[in-house]
């Protein structure tokens, strides 16, 4: 007769934010991406009793660090690693849980989903419903069946994956076809962009030839409209200048650049390579009431996080902690010889459009 199993079930713990079951080794909630408290660290401050946050580093109540807690399991962990193949032994460098967690919690800041959690490794997904341009070229074409199937075939077919995997910092990227996503929704945009232009140029057709203003005025308006769905046309407008502005300027903008953004180029201060830190640009271009219509020269500068907050800031700003996309009033400063000579000026190359 088989015996009775008097095993345990397996520990399950529980999301302070929604309360779902999540496995003992997940890192994060499967069902709202909340952070899930690391078993590793303790509970509570081992000289007073003062119980810590998830997020604490230090005791609220005495100021012992929390870290400080595991440094009798840290020696006597370094003493028993010596019996230990030397296979494990060998890892001396590897990524701190807290480490791992940051990395995560980047990639859910900007979007992505936890699609698999197993720890140590958390596989993550960006989906998507597809481009604004082709939808409404389906929704105008087919009366909004194909907006289902376009929808349905770009949130599952086209979703981008990413496997991060604890120790290792170079996140594997697992088969998509996100790069040929975004062409089609350049192709869409452009599309959509002829077909308004289209529809204006045969309205204003019509008022003009039947002596209409009014219907020649929605003509031209759906002609803008058409214009300022272009891609090249909407970036143009993002940085455009002071409406008095005309002829040749020099600007100056930065970005910030952080997880899952990659950086290819290193520091242009200190050489090294980072994944945090800024870009900064610096456009020669031609402008007409503020609006770039021919850029000139681009040029890029990588910072990182050290090296922006102490060359470009001064020391004054912490490079995370500014936005997305802030513009530097340094413009003045770089109008001084704005004028090239007919050499530069010769080689110029035509209007160039980089998305970053």
């Amino acid at each position: 007769m088989p015996s009775d199993r008097n095993d345990a079930p397996p520990p399950t713990d529980r999301c302070r934010e929604c309360g779902r079951a999540v496995e003992p080794d997940a890192n994060f909630c499967p069902g709202c991406g909340a952070g899930l408290p690391d078993p590793s660290e303790p509970a509570s401050c081992p000289e007073c009793g003062e119980r810590f946050d998830d997020d604490d580093q230090f005791c609220s109540n005495c100021g012992t660090a929390r870290s400080g807690a595991e440094s009798s399991a840290a020696a006597s962990g370094r003493s028993s690693g010596a019996e230990r193949s030397p296979s494990r032994s060998a890892s001396p460098t590897r990524e701190s849980d807290r480490a791992f967690r940051r990395r995560v919690q980047d990639h859910l800041d900007a979007g992505w989903e936890i699609e698999r959690d197993d720890g140590d490794r958390v596989v993550l997904v960006d989906r998507g419903i597809g481009s604004v341009g082709v939808h409404i070229l389906l929704f105008l074409t087919t009366s909004g069946v194909g907006n289902l199937l376009y929808g349905w075939w770009h949130y599952s077919k086209l979703a981008e994956r990413h496997r991060l995997v604890r120790g290792d910092e170079t996140p594997t990227r697992l088969p998509s076809s996100r790069e040929s996503g975004g062409r089609v929704e350049t192709v869409s945009a452009y599309l959509l962009t002829g077909l308004l232009l289209l529809i204006g140029g045969w309205i204003t057709t019509i008022g003009a030839t039947s002596g209409s203003p009014p219907v020649a005025l929605i003509g031209l308006a759906f002609a803008l409209l058409g214009l300022g769905a272009a891609p090249a046309v909407r970036r143009r407008l993002d940085r455009r200048h002071g409406v008095a502005s005309f002829g040749r300027r020099r600007a100056v903008d930065h970005r910030v650049v952080r997880p899952p953004e990659s950086v290819d180029e290193p520091c242009v201060v200190c050489g090294d390579a980072f994944d945090r830190g800024l870009v900064r640009r610096r456009r020669d271009e031609t402008v007409v009431a503020g609006v770039p219509v021919r850029t000139h020269s681009i040029r890029h500068n990588h910072y990182c996080v050290d090296c922006a907050q102490r060359e470009v800031f001064g020391g004054e700003v912490a490079g995370p902690a500014l936005g997305p996309e802030t513009r530097l009033d340094d413009e003045a400063e770089l109008d001084d010889g704005a004028e090239l000579d007919d050499e530069t000026d010769r080689d110029a190359e035509p209007a160039v459009d980089r998305g970053r």
